[in-house]
Protein backbone atom coordinates (compact mmCIF):
# COMPACT_ATOMS: atom_id res chain seq x y z
CA UNK A 1 0.00 0.00 0.00
CA UNK A 2 1.78 3.11 -1.17
CA UNK A 3 1.52 5.09 -4.40
CA UNK A 4 0.02 3.74 -7.59
CA UNK A 5 -0.64 5.11 -11.06
CA UNK A 6 -4.26 5.10 -12.18
CA UNK A 7 -5.23 4.07 -15.70
CA UNK A 8 -7.68 6.93 -16.16
CA UNK A 9 -9.00 10.10 -14.58
CA UNK A 10 -7.78 13.68 -14.27
CA UNK A 11 -5.69 12.90 -11.19
CA UNK A 12 -3.58 9.91 -12.20
CA UNK A 13 -1.64 9.23 -9.01
CA UNK A 14 -3.14 7.72 -5.85
CA UNK A 15 -1.83 7.52 -2.27
CA UNK A 16 -3.14 4.49 -0.42
CA UNK A 17 -2.78 3.89 3.32
CA UNK A 18 -4.43 2.00 6.20
CA UNK A 19 -5.08 3.64 9.57
CA UNK A 20 -4.60 1.95 12.96
CA UNK A 21 -8.33 1.15 13.13
CA UNK A 22 -7.95 -1.01 10.00
CA UNK A 23 -9.65 1.40 7.62
CA UNK A 24 -8.21 1.84 4.14
CA UNK A 25 -7.91 5.37 2.76
CA UNK A 26 -7.14 6.67 -0.72
CA UNK A 27 -6.49 10.13 -2.12
CA UNK A 28 -5.72 11.12 -5.72
CA UNK A 29 -3.14 13.67 -6.88
CA UNK A 30 -1.96 15.27 -10.09
CA UNK A 31 1.66 14.18 -9.74
CA UNK A 32 3.55 11.24 -8.35
CA UNK A 33 5.58 13.53 -6.07
CA UNK A 34 2.43 14.94 -4.43
CA UNK A 35 1.01 11.48 -3.90
CA UNK A 36 4.27 10.17 -2.48
CA UNK A 37 4.73 13.11 -0.12
CA UNK A 38 1.20 12.71 1.20
CA UNK A 39 1.63 8.96 1.66
CA UNK A 40 4.84 9.50 3.61
CA UNK A 41 3.19 12.15 5.80
CA UNK A 42 0.33 9.77 6.59
CA UNK A 43 2.77 6.98 7.35
CA UNK A 44 4.78 9.16 9.74
CA UNK A 45 1.67 10.32 11.59
CA UNK A 46 0.38 6.76 11.93
CA UNK A 47 3.70 5.53 13.30
CA UNK A 48 3.98 8.44 15.74
CA UNK A 49 0.37 8.11 16.92
CA UNK A 50 -0.61 11.58 15.70
CA UNK A 51 -2.76 10.57 12.73
CA UNK A 52 -5.90 12.66 12.22
CA UNK A 53 -8.71 11.47 9.96
CA UNK A 54 -9.75 14.58 7.99
CA UNK A 55 -13.19 13.12 7.23
CA UNK A 56 -14.07 12.77 10.91
CA UNK A 57 -13.70 16.52 11.49
CA UNK A 58 -15.84 17.34 8.46
CA UNK A 59 -18.69 15.14 9.70
CA UNK A 60 -18.83 16.43 13.29
CA UNK A 61 -20.41 19.82 14.00
CA UNK A 62 -19.53 22.11 16.89
CA UNK A 63 -22.87 21.18 18.48
CA UNK A 64 -21.92 17.51 18.33
CA UNK A 65 -18.51 18.22 19.82
CA UNK A 66 -20.12 20.25 22.62
CA UNK A 67 -22.46 17.41 23.57
CA UNK A 68 -19.51 15.05 23.92
CA UNK A 69 -17.45 17.62 25.82
CA UNK A 70 -20.14 18.71 28.30
CA UNK A 71 -20.89 15.05 29.06
CA UNK A 72 -17.24 14.53 29.94
CA UNK A 73 -17.14 17.71 32.05
CA UNK A 74 -20.21 16.70 34.04
CA UNK A 75 -19.19 13.07 34.57
CA UNK A 76 -15.42 12.90 34.99
CA UNK A 77 -14.20 16.47 34.49
CA UNK A 78 -11.79 17.96 31.97
CA UNK A 79 -8.82 16.06 33.41
CA UNK A 80 -10.72 12.90 34.18
CA UNK A 81 -10.22 13.27 37.92
CA UNK A 82 -13.60 14.46 39.19
CA UNK A 83 -16.81 15.91 37.72
CA UNK A 84 -17.15 19.67 37.53
CA UNK A 85 -19.56 21.22 40.00
CA UNK A 86 -23.20 21.64 38.90
CA UNK A 87 -22.65 25.40 39.02
CA UNK A 88 -19.67 25.17 36.65
CA UNK A 89 -21.56 22.90 34.26
CA UNK A 90 -24.50 25.33 34.26
CA UNK A 91 -22.17 28.26 33.53
CA UNK A 92 -20.68 26.39 30.56
CA UNK A 93 -24.14 25.45 29.30
CA UNK A 94 -25.47 29.02 29.43
CA UNK A 95 -22.33 30.38 27.78
CA UNK A 96 -22.62 27.85 24.96
CA UNK A 97 -26.35 28.27 24.37
CA UNK A 98 -26.29 32.07 24.53
CA UNK A 99 -23.13 32.84 22.56
CA UNK A 100 -21.39 29.88 20.92
CA UNK A 101 -24.22 27.82 19.45
CA UNK A 102 -25.92 30.68 17.51
CA UNK A 103 -22.66 31.32 15.61
CA UNK A 104 -20.94 27.94 15.45
CA UNK A 105 -23.45 25.23 16.34
CA UNK A 106 -24.04 23.82 12.82
CA UNK A 107 -20.47 24.44 11.60
CA UNK A 108 -18.31 21.34 10.96
CA UNK A 109 -15.30 21.58 13.28
CA UNK A 110 -13.04 21.30 10.21
CA UNK A 111 -14.44 24.67 9.08
CA UNK A 112 -13.52 26.53 12.27
CA UNK A 113 -10.55 28.83 11.58
CA UNK A 114 -8.51 31.13 13.79
CA UNK A 115 -9.23 34.38 11.93
CA UNK A 116 -12.98 33.74 12.02
CA UNK A 117 -12.88 32.95 15.75
CA UNK A 118 -10.89 36.10 16.50
CA UNK A 119 -13.27 38.31 14.47
CA UNK A 120 -16.29 36.72 16.20
CA UNK A 121 -14.95 37.35 19.71
CA UNK A 122 -13.90 40.93 18.95
CA UNK A 123 -17.35 41.74 17.52
CA UNK A 124 -19.36 39.72 20.05
CA UNK A 125 -22.69 41.20 21.15
CA UNK A 126 -24.38 40.68 24.48
CA UNK A 127 -27.90 39.39 25.09
CA UNK A 128 -29.24 42.95 24.72
CA UNK A 129 -27.77 43.27 21.23
CA UNK A 130 -25.16 45.76 22.36
CA UNK A 131 -21.39 45.07 22.18
CA UNK A 132 -20.41 42.62 24.91
CA UNK A 133 -18.05 43.83 27.61
CA UNK A 134 -14.48 42.54 28.02
CA UNK A 135 -15.41 40.15 30.85
CA UNK A 136 -18.08 38.44 28.73
CA UNK A 137 -15.85 38.28 25.65
CA UNK A 138 -13.04 36.83 27.72
CA UNK A 139 -15.29 34.17 29.25
CA UNK A 140 -16.78 33.16 25.89
CA UNK A 141 -13.38 33.06 24.17
CA UNK A 142 -11.78 30.88 26.83
CA UNK A 143 -14.82 28.61 26.90
CA UNK A 144 -14.70 28.14 23.12
CA UNK A 145 -10.94 27.54 23.26
CA UNK A 146 -11.43 24.75 25.81
CA UNK A 147 -14.19 23.25 23.66
CA UNK A 148 -12.01 23.17 20.54
CA UNK A 149 -9.14 21.82 22.62
CA UNK A 150 -11.37 18.82 23.29
CA UNK A 151 -11.41 18.14 19.53
CA UNK A 152 -7.61 18.01 19.56
CA UNK A 153 -7.66 15.71 22.57
CA UNK A 154 -9.99 13.36 20.70
CA UNK A 155 -7.67 13.51 17.68
CA UNK A 156 -10.35 15.03 15.50
CA UNK A 157 -8.19 18.07 14.77
CA UNK A 158 -4.41 18.36 14.56
CA UNK A 159 -4.36 21.79 16.24
CA UNK A 160 -6.75 24.02 18.16
CA UNK A 161 -8.31 26.46 15.64
CA UNK A 162 -9.05 28.94 18.44
CA UNK A 163 -5.29 29.44 18.81
CA UNK A 164 -2.69 30.77 16.40
CA UNK A 165 0.42 28.93 15.20
CA UNK A 166 2.22 29.86 18.44
CA UNK A 167 -0.60 28.54 20.58
CA UNK A 168 -1.77 32.04 21.55
CA UNK A 169 -5.22 33.64 21.75
CA UNK A 170 -4.22 37.30 21.37
CA UNK A 171 -7.82 38.42 20.77
CA UNK A 172 -8.86 37.52 24.33
CA UNK A 173 -9.40 40.67 26.45
CA UNK A 174 -7.20 41.07 29.49
CA UNK A 175 -8.74 40.16 32.82
CA UNK A 176 -10.62 43.08 34.30
CA UNK A 177 -9.05 44.18 37.55
CA UNK A 178 -11.10 42.77 40.36
CA UNK A 179 -12.60 44.81 43.13
CA UNK A 180 -10.24 45.23 46.08
CA UNK A 181 -10.89 42.99 49.07
CA UNK A 182 -12.39 44.67 52.11
CA UNK A 183 -10.92 43.55 55.43
CA UNK A 184 -12.82 44.39 58.61
CA UNK A 185 -11.22 44.71 62.01
CA UNK A 186 -12.64 42.59 64.79
CA UNK A 187 -14.57 45.55 66.30
CA UNK A 188 -16.00 46.36 62.86
CA UNK A 189 -17.01 42.73 62.37
CA UNK A 190 -18.72 42.69 65.76
CA UNK A 191 -20.58 45.90 64.92
CA UNK A 192 -21.75 44.53 61.61
CA UNK A 193 -22.89 41.29 63.23
CA UNK A 194 -24.89 43.21 65.86
CA UNK A 195 -26.51 45.31 63.12
CA UNK A 196 -27.69 42.17 61.29
CA UNK A 197 -30.45 41.51 63.77
CA UNK A 198 -31.43 37.85 63.90
CA UNK A 199 -28.29 36.84 61.96
CA UNK A 200 -25.55 38.09 64.29
CA UNK A 201 -24.14 34.61 64.82
CA UNK A 202 -24.13 33.85 61.10
CA UNK A 203 -22.08 36.98 60.35
CA UNK A 204 -19.61 36.13 63.13
CA UNK A 205 -19.15 32.59 61.82
CA UNK A 206 -18.58 33.93 58.30
CA UNK A 207 -16.13 36.58 59.54
CA UNK A 208 -14.08 34.25 61.73
CA UNK A 209 -14.25 30.95 59.82
CA UNK A 210 -14.13 32.14 56.20
CA UNK A 211 -17.05 30.12 54.85
CA UNK A 212 -18.49 30.91 51.45
CA UNK A 213 -22.18 31.85 51.20
CA UNK A 214 -23.19 28.43 49.85
CA UNK A 215 -21.21 26.68 52.58
CA UNK A 216 -22.55 28.61 55.56
CA UNK A 217 -26.17 28.31 54.39
CA UNK A 218 -25.72 24.52 54.01
CA UNK A 219 -24.23 24.13 57.50
CA UNK A 220 -26.19 21.74 59.74
CA UNK A 221 -25.96 21.03 63.45
CA UNK A 222 -24.34 17.72 62.57
CA UNK A 223 -21.40 19.70 61.14
CA UNK A 224 -20.69 21.37 64.50
CA UNK A 225 -18.04 19.97 66.82
CA UNK A 226 -18.29 22.01 69.99
CA UNK A 227 -15.92 20.17 72.34
CA UNK A 228 -12.60 21.29 73.80
CA UNK A 229 -11.30 22.20 70.34
CA UNK A 230 -14.41 23.43 68.51
CA UNK A 231 -14.56 23.22 64.73
CA UNK A 232 -16.85 22.98 61.72
CA UNK A 233 -16.90 20.30 59.04
CA UNK A 234 -17.53 21.81 55.61
CA UNK A 235 -18.74 19.12 53.20
CA UNK A 236 -21.65 20.64 51.27
CA UNK A 237 -22.66 23.91 49.68
CA UNK A 238 -25.69 25.40 47.99
CA UNK A 239 -25.45 26.67 44.42
CA UNK A 240 -28.10 28.61 42.53
CA UNK A 241 -28.63 26.90 39.19
CA UNK A 242 -31.34 28.06 36.84
CA UNK A 243 -33.03 29.94 39.65
CA UNK A 244 -33.11 26.90 41.94
CA UNK A 245 -30.96 26.13 44.99
CA UNK A 246 -29.07 22.87 44.55
CA UNK A 247 -27.19 21.20 47.41
CA UNK A 248 -23.91 19.70 46.27
CA UNK A 249 -20.21 19.44 47.05
CA UNK A 250 -18.03 22.39 48.01
CA UNK A 251 -16.35 24.50 45.35
CA UNK A 252 -13.13 22.50 45.62
CA UNK A 253 -15.00 19.21 45.84
CA UNK A 254 -13.16 18.44 49.07
CA UNK A 255 -14.31 18.37 52.68
CA UNK A 256 -12.43 20.45 55.23
CA UNK A 257 -12.43 21.07 58.97
CA UNK A 258 -12.26 24.71 60.05
CA UNK A 259 -11.29 25.82 63.60
CA UNK A 260 -13.99 27.73 65.45
CA UNK A 261 -13.32 30.43 68.09
CA UNK A 262 -14.54 29.19 71.50
CA UNK A 263 -16.68 32.29 72.13
CA UNK A 264 -18.52 31.72 68.86
CA UNK A 265 -18.76 27.99 69.62
CA UNK A 266 -20.43 28.73 72.95
CA UNK A 267 -23.05 30.85 71.20
CA UNK A 268 -23.65 28.06 68.68
CA UNK A 269 -23.95 25.51 71.48
CA UNK A 270 -26.76 27.58 72.98
CA UNK A 271 -28.76 27.18 69.76
CA UNK A 272 -27.85 23.54 69.07
CA UNK A 273 -30.67 22.17 71.20
CA UNK A 274 -33.24 23.72 68.89
CA UNK A 275 -32.39 21.55 65.92
CA UNK A 276 -31.65 17.96 64.95
CA UNK A 277 -28.41 16.79 63.39
CA UNK A 278 -29.71 17.45 59.87
CA UNK A 279 -31.29 20.82 60.63
CA UNK A 280 -29.68 23.87 59.01
CA UNK A 281 -27.96 26.14 61.52
CA UNK A 282 -28.95 29.27 59.60
CA UNK A 283 -32.18 29.40 57.63
CA UNK A 284 -35.12 31.53 56.59
CA UNK A 285 -38.25 32.20 58.62
CA UNK A 286 -39.86 28.84 57.73
CA UNK A 287 -36.65 26.85 57.86
CA UNK A 288 -35.99 27.27 54.14
CA UNK A 289 -32.51 27.68 52.70
CA UNK A 290 -31.37 31.29 52.54
CA UNK A 291 -30.89 32.99 49.17
CA UNK A 292 -27.97 35.38 48.84
CA UNK A 293 -29.81 38.14 46.94
CA UNK A 294 -32.90 38.09 49.16
CA UNK A 295 -30.98 38.00 52.44
CA UNK A 296 -28.61 40.76 51.32
CA UNK A 297 -31.48 43.02 50.30
CA UNK A 298 -33.53 42.46 53.45
CA UNK A 299 -30.86 42.20 56.14
CA UNK A 300 -27.26 42.79 55.11
CA UNK A 301 -27.44 45.96 53.02
CA UNK A 302 -29.78 47.73 55.50
CA UNK A 303 -27.39 46.84 58.34
CA UNK A 304 -24.45 48.42 56.52
CA UNK A 305 -26.58 51.47 55.67
CA UNK A 306 -27.40 51.96 59.37
CA UNK A 307 -23.74 51.66 60.35
CA UNK A 308 -22.66 54.15 57.69
CA UNK A 309 -25.36 56.57 58.82
CA UNK A 310 -23.63 56.59 62.20
CA UNK A 311 -20.10 56.45 60.78
CA UNK A 312 -19.65 57.48 57.10
CA UNK A 313 -16.20 55.88 57.11
CA UNK A 314 -17.53 52.41 57.90
CA UNK A 315 -16.50 50.05 55.05
CA UNK A 316 -18.90 48.58 52.48
CA UNK A 317 -18.02 44.88 52.60
CA UNK A 318 -19.88 42.33 50.53
CA UNK A 319 -20.79 39.10 52.29
CA UNK A 320 -17.87 37.47 50.47
CA UNK A 321 -15.60 40.08 52.07
CA UNK A 322 -16.36 38.42 55.40
CA UNK A 323 -14.44 35.45 54.05
CA UNK A 324 -11.49 37.74 53.32
CA UNK A 325 -11.90 39.24 56.79
CA UNK A 326 -11.60 35.79 58.38
CA UNK A 327 -8.36 35.19 56.50
CA UNK A 328 -6.95 38.58 57.47
CA UNK A 329 -7.85 38.11 61.14
CA UNK A 330 -6.26 34.65 61.13
CA UNK A 331 -3.04 35.99 59.59
CA UNK A 332 -2.88 38.96 62.00
CA UNK A 333 -3.28 36.54 64.91
CA UNK A 334 -0.17 34.64 63.76
CA UNK A 335 -1.72 31.67 61.93
CA UNK A 336 0.62 29.97 59.47
CA UNK A 337 -0.20 29.63 55.80
CA UNK A 338 -1.39 26.02 56.09
CA UNK A 339 -3.99 27.00 58.69
CA UNK A 340 -5.09 29.90 56.51
CA UNK A 341 -5.30 27.53 53.53
CA UNK A 342 -7.67 25.29 55.48
CA UNK A 343 -9.83 28.21 56.54
CA UNK A 344 -10.03 29.50 52.97
CA UNK A 345 -10.61 26.04 51.50
CA UNK A 346 -7.95 26.52 48.84
CA UNK A 347 -6.52 23.52 47.01
CA UNK A 348 -2.93 24.52 47.79
CA UNK A 349 -1.00 26.87 50.05
CA UNK A 350 0.37 28.48 46.88
CA UNK A 351 -3.15 29.55 45.93
CA UNK A 352 -3.58 31.07 49.39
CA UNK A 353 -0.32 32.99 49.09
CA UNK A 354 -1.20 34.21 45.59
CA UNK A 355 -4.59 35.45 46.80
CA UNK A 356 -3.50 37.03 50.08
CA UNK A 357 0.20 37.73 49.51
CA UNK A 358 -0.05 41.32 50.73
CA UNK A 359 -1.39 40.25 54.10
CA UNK A 360 1.76 38.26 54.80
CA UNK A 361 4.12 41.20 54.16
CA UNK A 362 4.27 42.17 57.83
CA UNK A 363 5.68 38.71 58.60
CA UNK A 364 8.94 39.75 56.91
CA UNK A 365 9.67 42.28 59.62
CA UNK A 366 8.10 40.25 62.42
CA UNK A 367 10.34 37.31 61.52
CA UNK A 368 13.46 39.47 61.60
CA UNK A 369 12.38 40.97 64.93
CA UNK A 370 11.89 37.53 66.48
CA UNK A 371 15.35 36.46 65.31
CA UNK A 372 16.78 39.68 66.70
CA UNK A 373 15.25 39.02 70.13
CA UNK A 374 16.73 35.52 70.13
CA UNK A 375 20.18 36.90 69.33
CA UNK A 376 19.90 39.58 72.00
CA UNK A 377 18.94 36.94 74.56
CA UNK A 378 22.24 35.21 73.77
CA UNK A 379 24.14 38.49 74.12
CA UNK A 380 25.51 37.86 70.64
CA UNK A 381 27.70 40.65 69.26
Amino acid sequence: MAVTKLSSGKKRWQADWTTPDGRRHRKNFDTKREAHDHWQAMLRSIRSGTYIDPKAASKLTVDGLYQDWIHRISTVGARGRKPASPKTVDNYRRCYENYVSPRWGTTPISKVHYDDVAAWVVGLNGQDGKPAGPTTRREVALHFGRLMGHAVKRRLLAANPAKDALGQMDYVPARVKQRQHVYLTMPQLASLAAACKGFELMVMVAGTCGLRWGEITALTYGDLHLGAKPSLTISRAYSEIGGKLVLGPTKSGENRVVPLPKVVAERLAATAGSGSVGTRVFSGGRGSALRDSTWTKRHYSPAIARLRAEDPDFPRPTFHDLRHTAVSLAISSGANVKVVQRIAGHATATMTLDTYAGLFDHDLHDSAERLNRALEAMNWK
